[in-house]
C-alpha cells in the first residue's frame, strides 16, 4: 500500500503528534476550506507524495482540472497525464472521456476482482490507477458548461474507487451539488474558513481549529483530530524544478494527454503530434492538422475523396484550410492543374497568386462553362440544356476549387445537378476533384440541386461551432443526419483555428485543429 506522509495530527489521548497517513488507491479525499487556507497546497503535496514514493512497475494517471489556476507548475510531473485549466472546455471533456475508456480496460483486466487486490499483487499485466483531481469543485459545478458532466462525476463518486479511480476535490463549500457527492469521500479535510460547514463535513460537532493556514480538521479512528499539513518544499521556486529534473530520468508508464497551446503550425506539428503515433501518412494526402483527443494526423484521403466541402463562419480559417490543401496537393502532384473558380469577392485570387504555374482563374458563370466544354471536361450546356454528343477528353489531373455564389443560385444549377455529379462519377478514373471552398444555401428552395450535390460530396470540413451550425442549417448539407442534442453533449464549442472533418464514406466525424499556415 502506498502510504503518504501528509502532515501530522493531534493525538490528544496520548499527548503526541503522530504522522498523518493517506493512501490515495484506496480513498477519495475532498478538502474543504476558505481562501488560501492550503486547499491547493494539500493537492501539491499529495502529488510530490506520490512521486516520491512511485513505483515504477505500477501505472498512474493522474488528471488535474485545475480550476483554481495554481498547479500550471506541476503538470510536467511524471504522473500527471493532463492538467488543464478552464479556458479550453474541449481539454474537460478529453479528460472525461479518457478516464471512462481507460476505467473499461480496468474493468476488463479485473475480471471482477477487487482493484487494490489486483493492483497491488505482483501479475505481470495490472489495472492502472487513475486519479481526477478538481481544484476548486465549486467552480466547476456552476459552469454551465460543464452541466452534461454532472452525472457523470456523481457516477464516478459512486463507482470509480472499485475500478481503480480515486477521486480528490478542493472546494470553499459544500453548494452546487459538492453535498450530494460527500457520502462517497471516506477521507474529509476541512481547513480554516470552513468552521460553520463542520457539522455537515463531519455528521459531528467539531472545535475550529487555531487560525493558521493549512491548520484544520479531519476523522481519524472516529475521532476528529486537528492537523497540520506539510507543504510540498520548503522553497518551491527552487526545489520543484529540481524534482521536475530529477523525474525525467525515471522511465514510467503514464500515457500525456497533450493539450493544444495556441495555434498549430508546421514548425510545432511534432510538438502535438501523440507519442504513440508511428504509422506512415501517404504523400499523396493532404495533412490537414491533428485531431482534438488523440493528437493523430487527421488527412484527406484523395485515392478516396474526390469531392470536398468546406462549410464555416466568416474569419474562422476556410481560406487557411484552403490554402493548406492546395500547397499539399501541388507538393504531391506538381503535375495538376488547378482551375479556381471565383467571384467578384475575388476570395481565391489570394490563393491563385501565390503559385499561378498550370492555374486558371476564372470569375464569370459563362467563362467557366465555356472553359469546361472547350477542354472537354463535360458535356456542353447549349441554351441550358446538355448536348448528349459532347465527347470528353483527356485533360492532366485537376483540381476545380469553386468560391462563386452564382453556383449556388439559379444560374449554376445546372453544374450542379448534372455537371459536377457526372464529373465525380468518373472522377477516380479521370483524376478530376472538387473543393467547394465555401459551402452555401441553395437559393430558391431547390431541393433536387441541394440533393444532388449533397450526394456528389465524399467529405466536408465545418469551422462552426457543429451543434449550432446542424440545428441551423442541417437539413440543408452533408450533416443533415446529425442529432443537434447529441453534438452539443459530444463537443466543445470551437476556438478559432479549430474545426471538424467528416469522412462521409466511412460516416466517421473528428474534431480538428487545423494546422495555420
Amino acid at each position: 500500500m502506498n502510504q503518504l506522509a501528509m502532515g501530522i495530527y493531534d493525538d490528544l489521548d496520548n499527548q503526541t503528534q503522530p504522522v498523518l497517513y493517506v493512501d490515495p488507491s484506496m480513498s477519495n479525499m475532498i478538502v474543504i476550506g476558505g481562501h488560501m487556507s492550503g486547499k491547493t497546497t494539500f493537492i501539491k503535496t499529495l502529488l510530490v507524495r506520490m512521486h516520491q514514493e512511485m513505483d515504477t512497475s505500477q501505472e498512474r494517471d493522474i488528471y488535474i482540472l485545475d480550476f483554481g489556476g495554481n498547479l500550471g507548475q506541476y503538470r510536467d510531473l511524471s504522473c500527471v497525464s493532463a492538467c488543464f485549466d478552464n479556458s479550453n472546455e474541449e481539454n474537460i471533456r478529453r479528460v472525461f472521456r479518457m478516464v471512462e475508456d481507460k476505467l473499461e480496460k480496468n474493468v476488463k483486466l479485473l475480471a471482477s476482482r477487487q482493484f487494490i487486490d489486483v493492483f497491488y499483487s505482483n501479475e505481470e499485466v495490472r489495472p492502472a490507477h487513475l486519479m481526477l483531481i478538481i481544484d476548486n469543485v465549486n467552480s466547476f459545478l456552476a459552469d454551465e458548461r460543464y452541466e452534461p458532466y454532472h452525472e457523470t462525476l456523481t457516477k464516478l463518486c459512486r463507482e470509480g474507487l472499485s475500478k481503480g479511480l480515486s477521486l480528490i476535490f478542493t472546494g470553499s463549500d459544500l453548494t452546487g451539488g459538492v453535498t450530494r457527492m460527500l457520502g462517497s469521500f471516506d477521507r474529509r479535510f476541512a481547513l480554516e474558513g470552513s468552521a460553520d460547514k463542520y457539522i455537515d463535513i463531519f455528521g459531528q460537532r467539531v472545535s475550529a481549529p487555531m487560525s493558521c493556514p493549512g491548520r484544520g480538521v479531519t476523522i481519524i479512528g472516529g475521532k476528529p483530530r486537528e492537523i497540520q499539513l506539510f507543504l510540498p518544499f520548503r522553497d518551491e521556486q527552487n526545489e520543484l524544478p529540481a524534482f521536475r529534473d530529477f523525474l525525467k530520468t525515471i522511465p514510467t508508464k503514464t500515457d500525456k494527454l497533450t493539450a493544444f497551446d495556441g495555434d498549430l503550425t508546421e514548425d510545432n506539428f511534432f510538438d502535438y503530434l501523440s507519442g504513440s503515433f508511428e504509422e506512415d501518412v501517404d504523400p499523396d494526402c493532404p495533412v490537414v492538422g491533428l485531431d482534438y483527443y488523440e493528437h493523430k494526423p487527421v488527412s484527406v484521403n484523395m485515392h478516396d475523396v474526390h469531392a470536398i466541402a468546406i462549410y464555416g463562419k466568416k474569419k474562422f480559417g476556410k481560406t487557411n484550410l484552403l490554402r493548406l490543401l492546395v500547397r499539399s496537393i501541388k507538393k504531391s502532384h506538381p503535375d495538376f492543374r488547378f482551375v479556381f473558380f471565383d467571384d467578384g469577392r475575388c476570395a481565391l485570387e489570394e490563393v491563385y497568386e501565390e503559385d499561378k504555374h498550370n492555374c486558371s482563374y476564372i470569375t464569370s458563370l459563362d467563362e467557366f462553362i465555356d472553359f469546361l466544354d472547350k477542354n472537354g471536361y463535360s458535356a456542353k450546356m447549349e441554351r441550358g440544356v446538355l448536348n448528349k454528343n459532347f465527347i470528353e477528353r483527356d485533360n492532366p489531373g485537376t483540381v476545380f476549387v469553386m468560391q462563386n455564389k452564382l453556383l449556388f443560385q439559379a444560374a449554376g444549377a445546372q453544374l450542379l445537378k448534372n455537371v459536377f455529379p457526372k464529373m465525380v462519377a468518373t472522377a477516380e478514373e479521370k483524376q478530376y476533384w472538387f473543393i467547394y471552398s465555401d459551402m452555401r444555401k441553395i437559393g430558391n428552395n431547390d431541393r433536387d440541386t441541394e440533393s444532388s450535390l449533397n450526394n456528389s460530396i465524399s467529405a466536408a470540413f465545418l469551422l462552426d461551432n457543429i451543434a449550432e451550425f446542424v440545428s441551423d442549417r442541417g437539413s440543408r448539407s452533408v450533416f443533415g443526419e446529425m442529432d443537434p442534442k447529441e453534438l452539443k453533449s459530444e463537443y466543445a464549442r470551437c476556438e478559432i483555428g479549430d474545426g471538424y472533418y467528416y469522412d462521409i464514406e466511412s460516416d466517421e466525424l473528428k474534431k480538428i485543429k487545423v494546422i495555420k499556415v
